[in-house]
């Protein structure tokens, strides 16, 4: 990937988080890029899941500074940081089992209807929520045959790809992915993977994937940072290293 002239979208310098005696992250200066994708790898432990919550508000970070085009800003619940476009995509996060795609996407942001019967008495425009719904899920790669369909009864990689919509529908720039891929067989997890390389072009967002699965890091990402007990043990750019490297980096063992 070529950095020349890409802006720094996402910054941490010296980001720290304690639990009590406890170090979870120490000292994080990381740094995302326009359009790129990175991965933060490590064992149990290592700090991958407490530096993302600490950067989306789940958490309060203990020291540092966090920077967002390169404005400081302070974010302290994770409504902050959606605010700011940070949208966090968890496996069947936020989604209401019982709703359709449609009515999931536009939960607590429905679409009132342009009329007195809008303004006054809150109906919704279900037209316009369902055919906004049907445009993004095939810009997506995802045609449901009944847009009536509770998301229950819908793949693994149909739901994920309602809650990646539902992120960059509503504006996110930045998109955190939490294990994208756990818990999916092997065709939904090639849907997955499809759809994070895509949205990166179609939308022009920056990407961050926490993941344990080493080749799909190696499938997807621009940029690997190794954290092991809490520290930022290493970075690579993808093309200048191999998995057997990585996976020494996580370990400690060469």
């Amino acid at each position: 990937m070529n950095y020349v002239n890409r802006g720094i979208v996402l910054e941490t310098k010296g980001l720290c988080k304690y639990f009590g005696g406890v170090k979870a992250i120490e000292n994080i200066n990381m740094k995302l890029y326009e359009k790129e994708i990175i991965a933060t790898v490590g064992d149990n432990g290592a700090g991958k899941s407490t530096l993302i919550k600490t950067i989306t508000g789940v958490y309060q970070k203990d020291e540092g500074e966090i920077y967002l085009y390169s404005k400081k800003v302070d974010i302290k619940k994770p409504a902050d940081a959606i605010s700011y476009g940070i949208e966090t995509v968890y496996q069947d996060g936020g989604l209401i089992p019982f709703f359709n795609a449609s009515a999931n996407l536009f939960l607590g942001r429905e679409k009132k209807v342009d009329n007195i019967f809008g303004r006054i008495l809150r109906f919704t425009d279900d037209k316009y929520m369902n055919e906004d719904t049907t445009k993004l899920l095939l810009k997506l790669g995802i045609e449901l045959k009944d847009k009536k369909e509770e998301v229950r009864n819908l793949s693994g990689g149909q739901r994920q790809t309602i809650i990646v919509g539902k992120a960059v529908y509503w504006e996110g720039k930045i998109l955190i992915f939490d294990e994208p891929t756990n818990n999916l067989g092997a065709k939904q997890e090639r849907i997955i993977l499809d759809l994070i390389k895509s949205i990166r072009d179609i939308y022009n967002v920056s990407i961050i994937v926490i993941s344990h699965n080493i080749a799909h890091v190696f499938e997807l990402v621009d940029r690997i940072i190794i954290l092991r007990n809490g520290k930022i043990v290493g970075e690579r750019i993808k093309t200048e290293t191999n998995p057997n490297e990585i996976v020494s980096m996580i370990t400690g063992v060469k």
